[in-house]
């Protein structure tokens, strides 16, 4: 998975490689960066489209070794096997698949292993017999899975005699019996052959669906333990966030020191001390890069807003109000308004559809993404 800023830094990588090969007046050219001013802010909002992202750092689990002081040695679950559901979990979160495979990352590369990701599987199994509920409980004699899954049904109360079709989590059921989910797939399959003299169709229909994320994980976390969890993960976001931040600072501030207005402007003159300052600002930004801990401080952040908040504070939540104002039917958190404020698509609310409204669609682009989130979600709470 691509870092997140890796959009706005692969030039500077290319740069680095053709003034190391080039000694001669072509590594002049490179000075004259015919670079249009892009908007800084504009490339802010690349942060949030992928700050999910994995990101390059191999030694971030070893600073990530206090963590595990505090948590149990030894727990009484060894872990189960389980599924998430992909498609439900991306409605839910409205995160793409990418992030939440990125956040299931994060957890796997804990010191305490909260996590070990499998292959993604199908995790629905239905089993349909055509030849009505007598067939069904004749297979539950030649099929401990579904066996189980109806007892389990029974016990709740469900007449189990009546079915001719039973649809279940697979991984959830093999896990509890003790079984690989291999072998569990493998005699569902099984059911659709007859075992008698001459084979053929059996007369049962076997169907697996729902692509799903399937991971081994512990099962008796308590409450803290699993806010913990949710701590743990804000902050790897965050900090994440913060460092791509400064290194697409970085990036622009280093095009933008050495760029001229137009091209007519370069065309003629060749600026050698132009070569030689990007040289060293690309030197300066790739030995900053190997420094986990350099992040923008709160004065680099200050720098980067054109506008003051306070200013028009007002108009953004009269605008905010609106917007829930004439979408009442839909359900909005505040990252989600705020990303629509940003021109920022998301699985739930993607482009193609809120894109089309104008006015809100991008119209704060300029504005701190985090503050527009924060009015956004007290005029939600207020809205109810």
């Amino acid at each position: 998975m691509m870092d997140a800023c890796d959009q706005g830094t692969n030039d500077l990588n290319i740069l680095a490689n053709k003034l190391g090969e080039k000694q001669d007046t072509t590594a002049l050219e490179v000075s004259h960066l015919n670079l249009a001013e892009r908007s800084l802010q504009e490339q802010k909002e690349q942060i949030e489209k992928k700050k999910e992202g994995k990101d390059e750092g191999a030694d971030w689990q070893s600073g990530q070794k206090g963590e595990s002081c505090d948590w149990p040695e030894e727990r009484v679950c060894h872990t189960h096997e389980r599924a998430i559901p992909i498609q439900e979990t991306i409605e839910a979160l409205d995160i793409t698949e990418e992030g939440v495979e990125t956040l299931l990352c994060y957890l796997e590369l804990h010191p305490r292993r909260f996590v070990e990701l499998l292959h993604p599987t199908l995790s629905v199994c239905k089993v349909r017999c055509y030849d009505g509920p007598r067939q069904l409980q004749k297979v539950t004699k030649i099929c401990p899975p579904v066996a189980v899954v109806l007892a389990r049904r029974r016990m709740a109360g469900e007449r189990v005699e009546r079915l001719n079709e039973v649809e279940f989590d697979v991984v959830e059921v093999a896990d509890t019996m003790g079984w690989q989910l291999p072998m569990v797939k493998r005699g569902l399959r099984q059911l659709q052959w007859s075992t008698e003299r001459g084979g053929g169709r059996s007369g049962i229909l076997v169907e697996f669906s729902s692509p799903s994320f399937y991971f081994r994980s512990y099962g008796d976390l308590s409450d803290e333990e699993m806010d913990r969890v949710c701590q743990f993960l804000y902050n790897r976001v965050q900090d994440q966030e913060r460092t791509q931040l400064y290194q697409l600072t970085a990036c622009f501030k280093a095009f933008k020191s050495v760029a001229f207005q137009c091209a007519k402007s370069c065309v003629d003159d060749l600026d050698g001390s132009s070569s030689l300052q990007l040289k060293n600002l690309l030197s300066e930004y790739f030995d900053k890069r190997r420094d986990r801990e350099h992040t923008l401080q709160p004065v680099d952040l200050e720098e980067l807003d054109k506008y003051k908040m306070l200013d028009w504070e007002s108009q953004i939540r009269a605008d905010i109000r609106g917007f829930l104002a004439n979408r009442s039917d839909e359900k909005f958190s505040g990252r989600a308004v705020a990303r629509i404020l940003h021109g920022i698509g998301s699985p739930c609310y993607p482009a193609q559809i809120y894109g089309k409204d104008r006015r809100y669609w991008r119209k704060y682009i300029r504005f701190d993404f985090n503050q527009l989130i924060r009015l956004a979600t007290q005029e939600i709470i207020h809205f109810k």
